[in-house]
């Protein structure tokens, strides 16, 4: 990368002819021009290599490694479908559709000079990422995204930007995986270690950090001054082409046991450079910026460290300063656990033991349902509910050609917003009476005549 456009290349990917440029829900919009990668990309050949649901067979692999075997580069544009990713549900896993990674995988071993296109709204598993010679991550473009990929494939704009998450290698390696979504509460047993505030202080390794991004020029850090408050360093590009760095500043604090992740994000800058080029970048700290939550927010005394750096895990510049702060002592709990060091894994136990109060967990009974529990909480425990989830499902694949068709991330959006909701919530977005609700939770519960009664009354 970037690509020669006197050089041959092969396009492969439903998604080329077919961008996914934005998500469904509340996000949707209707664009005034729609910008497909192939319009952009005049004199390539193209295999789409998969079905619009990320499915492929084996004659669309061959017919796509065919492809790749005949051209310099070979660009396959994979992601994740609609149904995969929606406002109003959850995804099931970190993997892309098997088809897109058979995909990948087939091109890759027919063509060295493999670039992926990636299609998503957040991380994917990228089992494949060693494999390629480069991947450019596109997110989900919007309506000019087809000229936007072609400019950034063939060098007419430089790539700038940067990862605003981290990328596990997989999703076991989340911390929260192995309890979110396995009860109703979202316990957030991790505290404040999400993202790369939990993998950077266990050490754990990922496909890409926090604030990791790639450029066609390259630039210098040098010059970290750490004057009272103020914070500058001197950037330049040292490549051969117009670019811009996004510079990231990040404090370190003391590891003395309390509760706080290795180093934090605390300013960030975008700076745009020509060849050769040197800027100075100024930040400002606060003391915020230095301070934990204990009681109120209170800085601790002790040695922090500046750090100037273009990704969480990319350290070229570190200034050591000390803060005259306060002495906090450390929780008699919080002592060797996981919220000190992010060895092993949170519990339950130790979450009661830093909110200062036990948990208990609903448990899903009949007889002890109310009105803050979801028909699809209820109906594998009522003939009642699973009457009115069927209604419901029936009520809205009336807009959907009369499908209950759960791979359109919209239709499972309008059942989890119904179904999925309280029966508080469905009363009061349907202005039924108070009656009508209590009368079927009643039901619900197994006191069928007298939901009757009270539905009959109101």
């Amino acid at each position: 990368m970037p690509l020669r456009e006197d050089e041959p290349v092969a396009v492969i990917g439903y998604m080329a002819q077919s961008l996914r440029y934005q998500g469904a829900g509340s996000s949707h919009i209707n664009p005034t021009r729609l910008s497909q990668p192939l319009d952009f990309l005049p004199g390539v050949s193209y295999a789409p290599g998969c079905d619009e649901r990320g499915d492929t067979t084996d004659a669309l692999i061959a017919e796509a490694v065919r492809a790749a075997k005949a051209a310099k580069t070979a660009v396959v544009f994979a992601g994740l479908p609609g149904r995969y990713e929606s406002e109003g549900f959850d995804r099931e896993s970190m993997a892309l559709p098997e088809g897109h990674n058979r995909l990948i995988q087939a091109v890759s071993a027919a063509n060295p000079n493999t670039v992926v296109v990636l299609l998503c709204g957040a991380p994917v598993e990228c089992p494949w990422a060693d494999q390629v010679k480069a991947i450019l991550y596109m997110g989900l473009p919007g309506q000019a995204g087809g000229e936007a990929i072609a400019d950034l494939l063939y060098g007419r704009a430089t790539p700038s930007g940067k990862l605003a998450e981290t990328w596990p290698l997989r999703y076991e390696d989340c911390i929260s995986s192995p309890y979110y979504g396995k009860t109703k509460d979202a316990l957030y047993m991790e505290g404040i270690y999400v993202g790369y505030r939990y993998y950077d202080k266990a050490g754990k390794d990922v496909r890409w950090p926090f604030g990791y991004g790639l450029s066609y020029t390259k630039f210098g850090y040098t010059d970290l001054r750490v004057d009272g408050n103020t914070v500058t360093v001197t950037i330049q590009n040292i490549g051969n082409r117009i670019g811009a760095e996004i510079v990231q500043l990040y404090v370190e604090a003391p590891q003395n046991g309390l509760h706080c992740p290795v180093r934090e994000l605390k300013g960030f800058q975008k700076v745009s450079l020509t060849p050769g080029e040197k800027k100075t970048v100024q930040f400002t700290l606060t003391d915020r910026d230095f301070s934990v939550w204990q009681d109120g927010w209170k800085v601790p005394v002790g040695d922090y460290t500046i750090c100037v750096e273009s990704s969480s895990r990319d350290l070229p510049l570190r200034q050591t300063i000390h803060v005259n702060g306060t002495a906090l002592p450390v929780p008699p709990w919080q002592h060797g656990s996981f919220y000190e060091t992010c060895a092993g894994a949170p519990t339950q136990a130790l979450l009661e033991a830093a909110m200062g109060r036990p948990y208990t967990p609903e448990v899903l009974k009949k007889g002890s349902f109310t009105m803050d529990n979801t028909v699809e909480e209820m109906k594998d425990f009522s003939l009642v509910m699973k009457i009115m989830y069927k209604a419901v499902e029936k009520t809205i694949a009336k807009g959907f050609g009369g499908k209950a068709d759960y791979d359109n991330p919209e239709f499972r959006m309008m059942m989890a917003a119904s179904a999925g909701s309280s029966l508080r919530s469905m009363q009061t977005s349907g202005g039924l009476r108070d009656g009508i609700m209590q009368g079927i939770l009643d039901m619900a519960n197994g006191h069928f005549f007298r939901g009757i009664v009270r539905m009959i009354r109101g």
